[in-house]
């Protein structure tokens, strides 16, 4: 374990309910064969433990005055006699706590006296509830509360019961674990507004099972500068600047000199992770917008004062400000998700909204003034759309023929002529509009596959990348030409440009007009023009926290990470040492996993596949080195290759299609040689989102849902297998109220664990193809394709560990006892070759010790 590495002891808060079937209701046989058999949960593993309070927990205890002996209404609006113990139902005794709140309105509340308990020792909440109405299945109704000396709340824990079956007795489990300095402890039952709820408690008990996990903070995973938007300026006092943001937690806005590097002004974006858009206006003030959070949140920046101002949130109630241009005292802007453009009037701050440009997609890209019109690029529908500012009237601009793109995603005027970027390219990927002659052309005049390129011009050229070179483009002859780059001293600097910028100078070595090219490591090439000449300044950049994206397992039993649009990073845990080291990398790494000595990774965009040897010097592009591409366009259009697992002499992954298309796939890859065979719509407009391997079979979990901006035609996710061997589908079954599974793994007995996106993880027969037990965990998790989901067992203790919804928790297969061991963070976590279990949140990895195991 490294030095730097920090021992810490973090709350867990979590849930076991009790086991019930699948889905509430089944009966008879299910799509495809699919049967489920309801399971019969187990309590929970707490005889040796002993109770710490509440009081009266059973309720038991003569009301008095209407008062419950050991509770109190503390919470809500509700009337207090929304509380009675009754006798009419009971699980012990012969009384039970009934909450009954008709409203939609009102919430209730009644908590348990406080009780001391022992910080940094492990808790369970265990009781039993029998619900007749609740209306809001995801509304928390237990909460538990740790306090300090002084009273004061230190956490709180919730659980939601409003998944479990109706109509009779459940028991339900909160674990959790006592900060230090925590002292007495209470326990809250609720119903919150909007959540009208009629149900039952009793044998309320806080069980001490000492001593608690121990969470290790092993840091920060990958840092490094990661600029992917920039603008420039020169100011009145001669000074050129560009404006570069470098992506990470958080965002960074960065003012550098441009002709030495020098930091000049440095600002976090604190709580946004991802650039957005950028404009420079003539007074030299920048507007500009973050994101991810996405608050359509539009700020200014004085270079000047170095002041920074938030000037509106939610504009136009949209969620991403997308692309942003200037006129006059105007600030035009295109959005996200709902393809708006809008108008922002700079001295009042009043908005006009034109609305969406389409119907039929989300994306408001490519952004460009073209005479009196706004040129609008779209996707994931890709058109180009006019607006008249005036009247608000939009009109669709035919693209040429045959181009029928995914975006348009940037459209810049130069004098005459209009050139408009799409993707995927088909090869090209731009078309050239001839404003007086009404009609596209010479589109043949530029390179294939152009990359950023130059918004302004000089001496009658633009610039552009492309094909590991850049060139120029004569506006009026039409024609693209050389600046002797191939053969200039920045030939081989090109890698990482995201953008190209024209800027005045002002030195002797650089005179006239400099071409700049911004690069993702935060430096910045300078090609002189006039002289052709040119080098490299770096940026006083930091680095900020990458996020982590994804986890997988290499060959040499280290736990690997992947980051989220990157520079080009990833990282691993060494299960030796524990030591964490930084890697290069892709600029997004969907998926890892160890495939006999080897790795295979998984890329975004375009679904992408390298293979490497762990043995050797890590040396990304060369070890790993690319192995294929799927590529968003025809004929696979596949994009996220987000699950892989090893099958055999194969590899296996299921890969999320295209923006705005459905139908993922299933491939199998040999990674020694690149041959694969893509399997698209193996489940009918349904993504490929969770895989394991067994005797030759595949077993795969789909998702309904398809790329960014499509629209699920499927009503419910299957677990279908594939024969190996024999090339072909064998056996599908739907999952009745399932959407979307989220992991899978087996346990050595051949039993197939299966996790929902409502939190249900159910027991799979491969040899019945029945799903034979399930339960509910009470912790739902959204994500469209599966993400931020694990499942792997753990033959130390023979557990099956997992993360959903940020929460760390493990379940006994063959009692069913279901924990929570960290309640918040764990975005992602694995397990390296000694069993000893990581987990990550946004940017750090941590070391997870279960209570007793050291």
């Amino acid at each position: 374990m490294s030095e730097e590495a920090r021992e810490r002891r973090i709350s867990g808060g979590g849930s076991r309910l009790g086991s019930a079937a699948w889905a509430a209701g089944i009966a008879g046989a299910l799509t495809a064969g699919l049967m489920f058999a309801p399971g019969a949960g187990a309590g929970p593993s707490t005889a040796a433990a002993p109770v710490m309070g509440p009081v009266n927990g059973g309720f038991e205890e003569p009301v008095v005055d209407g008062d419950i002996p050991g509770w109190t209404h503390t919470h809500g609006a509700a009337d207090p006699d929304s509380f009675s113990v009754v006798d009419t139902r009971a699980a012990e005794g012969e009384y039970s706590l009934l909450l009954h709140n008709p409203s939609s309105e009102i919430s209730a509340g009644l908590r348990s006296d406080a009780f001391d308990v022992e910080g940094g020792n492990s808790f369970r909440v265990a009781a039993q509830v029998y619900i007749e109405e609740y209306t809001s299945p995801g509304a928390s109704a237990l909460y538990f509360y740790f306090y300090d000396d002084d009273g004061q709340q230190l956490e709180q824990h919730t659980l939601s019961i409003g998944r479990l079956p109706r109509d009779s007795w459940q028991d339900v489990t909160l674990d959790a674990d006592a900060p230090d300095e925590a002292t007495s402890a209470a326990v809250l039952w609720y119903s919150s507004i909007a959540n009208i709820a009629t149900y039952h408690v009793d044998d309320v008990r806080v069980l001490d099972r000492g001593e608690g996990a121990v969470v290790e903070d092993l840091g920060i995973a990958m840092s490094t500068p990661n600029v992917r938007l920039g603008a420039t300026d020169v100011l009145p006092d001669g000074t050129p600047v560009g404006y570069l943001f470098s992506d990470g937690n958080p965002v960074s806005f960065n003012v550098v000199d441009l002709r030495d590097g020098e930091m000049l002004d440095s600002i976090d974006m604190t709580g946004y992770t991802v650039a957005s858009s950028i404009v420079v206006d003539t007074d030299h003030r920048v507007y500009f917008s973050v994101r991810a959070p996405n608050d359509g949140t539009l700020w200014r920046y004085d270079p000047l004062s170095q002041e920074l101002e938030t000037l509106a949130t939610r504009l136009a109630g949209e969620a991403m400000l997308r692309s942003l241009l200037l006129d006059g005292d105007t600030l035009y802007g295109t959005t996200y998700p709902n393809a708006k453009v809008y108008a922002y009037d700079i001295p009042s701050g009043d908005v006009r909204d034109y609305g969406s440009v389409i119907d039929d997609g989300d994306y408001a890209w490519g952004f460009e003034q073209v005479g009196d019109e706004l040129w609008v690029g779209t996707g994931a529908v890709g058109r180009l759309m006019s607006v008249d500012p005036e009247s608000g009237v939009v009109d669709e601009i035919g693209l040429p023929h045959g181009v029928a793109p995914d975006f348009v995603n940037r459209i810049v005027r130069h004098g005459d002529l209009v050139f408009v970027a799409y993707s995927p390219a088909s090869p090209d990927n731009v078309a050239v509009y001839d404003r007086t002659a009404g009609e596209w052309c010479c589109s043949e005049t530029l390179e294939q596959e152009v990359g950023a390129w130059t918004r302004d011009s000089v001496d009658g050229l633009f610039f552009y990348l492309s094909g590991g070179s850049v060139h120029g483009y004569d506006i009026d002859a039409r024609e693209t030409v050389s600046i002797g780059w191939d053969d200039g001293p920045l030939a081989t600097q090109l890698d990482g440009t995201i953008a190209l910028e024209l800027v005045e100078l002002g030195t002797e070595q650089f005179p006239g007009t400099t071409l700049v090219g911004l690069r993702g490591d935060g430096t910045v090439w300078r090609y002189n023009l006039a002289e052709g000449s040119g080098d490299v300044v770096t940026g006083d950049i930091d680095g900020a926290p990458a996020t982590i994206h994804s986890v997988g397992n290499g060959p040499d039993g280290n736990v690997y990470f992947g980051a989220y649009l990157s520079p080009g990073v990833m990282a691993r845990v060494n299960h030796q040492t524990g030591d964490l080291e930084q890697l290069s990398g892709p600029g997004q790494a969907d998926s890892m996993i160890a495939h006999k000595n080897r790795i295979v990774v998984g890329v975004y965009p375009n679904a992408s596949f390298y293979v490497g040897k762990t043995n050797k010097d890590w040396d990304w592009g060369a070890n790993p080195s690319h192995l294929f591409t799927l590529g968003r366009g025809e004929p696979h259009g596949q994009d996220r290759p987000l699950h892989m697992v090893s099958a055999g002499d194969l590899v296996a992954a299921g890969t999320i299609p295209n923006y705005g298309e459905l139908g993922g796939a299933l491939v199998l890859l040999n990674p020694n040689n690149g041959d694969h065979e893509v399997h698209r719509h193996v489940v009918e407009d349904q993504s490929v989102t969770a895989l394991e391997y067994r005797d030759g079979l595949v077993y795969a979990g789909t998702s309904i849902h398809g790329g960014l901006s499509s629209e699920p035609t499927q009503e419910e996710a299957e677990l279908f297998i594939w024969d190996v061997q024999q090339g072909e589908k064998v056996w599908s079954g739907a999952v009745p109220g399932a959407t979307i599974i989220h992991a899978m793994t087996f346990t050595p007995d051949g039993r197939l664990w299966v996790l929902t996106e409502a939190g249900t993880i159910a027991e799979f027969d491969p040899d019945t193809r029945e799903i034979v037990r399930s339960f509910e965990t009470g912790i739902a998790n959204s994500n469209i394709w599966g993400r931020l989901s694990e499942l792997y067992y753990r033959g130390q203790d023979g557990y099956v560990y997992g993360n959903t919804s940020g929460r760390l928790f493990r379940f006994d297969p063959d009692d069913l006892d279901f924990e929570v061991l960290v309640s918040s963070g764990a975005r992602q976590s694995g397990i390296d070759g000694e069993g000893t279990i990581y987990f990550a949140d946004e940017t750090n990895v941590y070391r997870y010790v279960p209570a007793g195991a050291e």
